[in-house]
């Protein structure tokens, strides 16, 4: 196990998981969690992290001097992610330009890099064609589909990329292919995994979020519509949010983590 682990976006869902997942596998290990706070409820992770003996870092990736730490980290855990698709400013600032920021602290540190993408890197277009059939509880994806990649099993990495598939998705495309030039100017090692409808406690679920944080807020709304309920809960939460560079405004997991924790130990 590396002896120091930075988690980018450690305050979030994603990555205050698995932080908390790390502290309870490797109970010896550095942890340290970087969040610029942007997302609200993510300050409310804060007790739990400082529990768990983990670092906070009050910090941004859209900053190089936020992401000098010392001592080095040997690995680094990209979990920041804007997930909007609407503002390509914020989008763009905290996915792509954050990752490079990440990549070039990488390399000086000789870290390796397991960057946690999203399955929003596949075309819209292309999914809307698949086959599908409906049974009483879900829609599941035939067996004969119109493209490679695609089957009753989900979505390989064979799958199509051509087609728009909305900013976010664009971002994290773009940066696993940085990902992809970095290993191969520089010899960083990575892991790419692509997250798809990541749910489960303390995700402070928002309708951009996916289908499954959708239809909880739904559940439990009572009669109010979810777009409702989750306008209602970001008006009354508090923005502890840091202001990124000029231009660029102001910036998920349980049911991965066992499929995550082999990823974090393999390049050792």
């Amino acid at each position: 196990m590396y002896e120091h682990v930075l988690i980018t976006g450690g305050a979030g869902f994603v990555g205050s998981s698995l932080a908390l997942r790390l502290r309870a596998a490797f109970p010896g290990a550095r942890l340290t969690a970087l969040d610029n706070l942007s997302r609200r409820g993510s300050e409310l992770n804060l007790p739990r992290l400082a529990a768990a003996g983990v670092r906070f870092v009050h910090g941004d990736v859209r900053l190089p001097a936020d992401l000098a730490l010392d001592p080095p980290p040997g690995l680094l855990l990209d979990c920041a992610a804007d997930p909007s698709v609407l503002a390509p400013a914020s989008t763009i600032g905290g996915n792509l330009l954050g990752t490079y920021h990440c990549l070039e602290q990488a390399v000086r540190w000789r870290a390796d890099v397991l960057f946690l993408s999203t399955s929003r890197v596949y075309p819209m277009a292309l999914l809307n064609q698949l086959h599908f059939t409906e049974s009483a509880t879900r829609f599941s994806l035939a067996a004969e589909q119109p493209w490679p990649g695609a089957s009753a099993e989900g979505i390989a990495e064979d799958f199509p990329l051509h087609g728009a598939r909305s900013f976010y998705g664009m971002t994290k495309l773009a940066a696993e292919m940085l990902l992809e030039e970095y290993a191969a100017a520089h010899g960083l090692r990575y892991i790419v995994n692509r997250c798809s409808v990541i749910a489960g406690p303390w995700q402070m679920g928002k309708s951009d979020q996916g289908v499954a944080a959708l239809w909880m807020i739904a559940r439990q709304s009572e009669g109010e519509t979810a777009s409702a309920k989750a306008a209602r809960y970001c008006r009354s939460t508090p923005r502890r949010g840091r202001p990124g560079p000029p231009g660029l405004p102001g910036a998920k997991v349980p049911f991965v983590l066992r499929s995550l924790m082999p990823f974090s130990c393999r390049l050792n």
